[in-house]
């Protein structure tokens, strides 16, 4: 039996999965190449007591910003393996809770940690859970 239920992700809840994603959760399979720098630094310039990892977010959320996301494995000069759009946050979001419930329900009931920050940024990024 299958049933589907709404669940009202925030933009908090949505902040705190990347923040703690950018800030360790992912650095083991992602970088963020100069071009992915440079969207941020120019949706949200650089401020005092502003961090990198809340600028990232308020590209993405206040200035439709999309961030392509490389391999770490990979070169700079590699294409993406995904990118950071709010567009398909949703869509994304869906399929993390068919198949990952359990990471996504950890973040909302603000249980969450870098494993399960880094399961749902890999869904929002990537479409999937690929490394791990």
């Amino acid at each position: 039996m299958q049933i589907n239920v709404k669940v009202d992700v925030s933009r908090e809840v949505l902040e705190n999965i990347i923040i703690t994603a950018l800030e360790g959760g992912s650095n083991y399979w992602y970088f963020l190449s100069d071009e992915a720098i440079d969207i941020v630094n120019k949706a949200v310039p650089k401020g005092e007591n502003t961090s990198f990892s809340q600028r990232f977010c308020d590209a993405l959320f206040d200035h439709n910003a999309i961030i392509p996301i490389h391999d770490a494995e990979g070169d700079e000069d590699d294409d993406p393996i995904g990118h950071l759009d709010i567009n398909t946050f949703q869509e994304r979001l869906e399929l993390c809770a068919s198949e990952a419930l359990w990471a996504l329900q950890e973040e909302i009931d603000e249980r969450g940690d870098a494993g399960s920050s880094d399961v749902v940024f890999q869904y929002l990024a990537l479409g999937d859970f690929i490394y791990g």
